[in-house]
């Protein structure tokens, strides 16, 4: 009988010791049914033993809060952090001046001085991008707050150099940015029609077209038709720096043939001039560096004032002369 009793006081105490030992885990009358229950959370301070078993238990609960998508710029709503779209990621946190609303002249200039500086450093935004921006544009139509004139070379990505997206800016490019009777009616139609107040008629560093107009020769016809658009500017380059070395001489024929783009714009366009008279549309000439992205701008054209007047002018006296002939 004595024998009998220990084992059945070892029994019962071993169920007690086991008791305690798993008791830490039953937090309610169900707990052993749930495979993924915090033991460690359940765990009575004062019993170090219980937390070590509930270490390998513990991350899976709290695996999905761990990990939170990271939000960027506005906060996304619940669906889009678990897949945000390339947009989203893009989205800056200062976002560039928004264009939906009307620009002076100067405040457009400054705009792109800005978008400039923004792409120069390696920081630029890409604002006005997004989806809505483009559904936005196609229901209510274009309002560009600037208008590019510029060359069709591939190193000069217009809206990245000005770091502005989709609707900021009308962008037109021939090689050389010549000013022709074409385009002068494409500048004419964002000038009249989009009342865009600023115009850059724009070059840039190393332009293949200047080099060509330098080396003289011929190319093809088509190709020599639009070199001797150029060559004026070459020509006064060669004029005012005898002396220049080759680089000097590029560099300084690029800028006459922006005043060239400049001075055959107001010769051919009465609406650009009469615009630039009212003060509607201010008229700047630039210089894009292909290497370093940073476009320096040179202002009015030096007799911007006089060309407009004399243009207008002149073209007054050819119209009188031409009513007074039909008269006859």
């Amino acid at each position: 009988m004595n024998d009998k009793k220990r084992v059945a006081a070892l029994v019962v105490g071993s169920v007690m010791v086991g008791g305690a030992v798993l008791g830490f885990a039953k937090t309610g009358p169900d707990a052993h049914d749930d495979p993924h229950a915090k033991p460690a959370k359940a765990a009575a301070p004062a019993k170090p033993t219980p937390a070590s078993h509930a270490t390998p238990t513990a991350p899976k609960p709290a695996a999905p809060a761990a990990k939170p998508t990271p939000a960027v710029g506005k906060n996304p709503a619940p669906s889009a952090r678990s897949s945000p779209s390339p947009a989203k990621t893009q989205e800056p946190a200062n976002p560039a001046p928004s264009t939906d609303v009307e620009v002076s002249s100067d405040d457009a200039l400054q705009m792109l001085m800005d978008g400039n500086a923004r792409w120069v450093s390696g920081t630029p935004q890409n604002p006005n991008v997004d989806p809505s921006r483009r559904q936005d544009l196609s229901d209510k139509g274009q309002k560009p707050f600037a208008i590019v004139y510029t060359c069709a070379d591939s190193r000069l990505p217009v809206e990245r150099v000005f770091d502005r997206g989709v609707g900021d800016v009308f962008v037109s490019r021939i090689a050389g940015n010549v000013v022709a009777e074409h385009e002068a009616g494409t500048i004419e139609y964002a000038v009249e029609h989009l009342n865009a107040p600023l115009l850059v008629v724009m070059g840039h560093t190393k332009c293949g077209a200047v080099k060509a107009a330098l080396a003289g020769g011929s190319v093809t016809p088509n190709i020599d038709t639009l070199l001797n658009e150029i060559k004026p500017a070459v020509d006064r380059a060669r004029t005012q720096n005898p002396d220049a070395s080759d680089d000097q001489l590029l560099a300084a024929a690029i800028r006459e043939n922006v005043w060239q783009g400049v001075y055959d714009l107001l010769k051919s366009s009465n609406v650009v001039r009469e615009h630039v008279a009212q003060g509607k549309v201010k008229v700047v000439g630039a210089v894009c560096d292909i290497s370093t992205g940073k476009v320096t701008f040179m202002g009015e054209h030096p007799w911007q004032t006089q060309l407009v007047e004399a243009f207008t002018q002149s073209e007054r006296k050819e119209a009188a002369h031409t009513d007074a002939d039909e008269n006859h």
